[in-house]
């Protein structure tokens, strides 16, 4: 049988509480984006707003991904590769969140969410 004392139950509380901290805290630095950036075998295909309802199909040499973008989300509706792992990712909608089909070599990424007056310098 196993005895739980009273430093355990503080133990576990102490931990629980700092978990709880570092989730919301890193869930309120996530910022939501406003563009949407498609890139197919490494070259920009398609830039196109958050904020926008949008259906777009990416054609490419080996196949075809269906992006949808609706309710300030992006997400791949369909895709003709073998695994449909893309499909099954679910919705983006923050700043630095992406969808890869590798067999498409297609990237879906958001970028935005910062104010550009609060930049220093922008690479590209």
């Amino acid at each position: 049988m196993i005895m739980i004392k009273k430093y355990d139950l503080w133990l576990i509380f102490a931990l629980l509480i700092s978990s709880l901290i570092i989730y919301f805290g890193w869930s309120l630095s996530n910022k939501a984006g406003s563009i949407v950036v498609v890139t197919v075998e490494g070259e920009e295909y398609a830039r196109l707003p958050l904020d926008t309802d949008t259906r777009l199909k990416i054609t490419g040499e080996d196949g075809y991904n269906l992006l949808v973008i609706e309710d300030k989300k992006a997400y791949l509706l369909d895709a003709d590769c073998p695994d449909r792992l893309c499909v099954k990712m679910g919705n983006i909608e923050k700043s630095g969140q992406s969808i890869i089909c590798l067999p498409h070599k297609v990237v879906v990424e958001i970028e935005g969410g910062e104010d550009p007056s609060d930049m220093d310098v922008m690479v590209r």
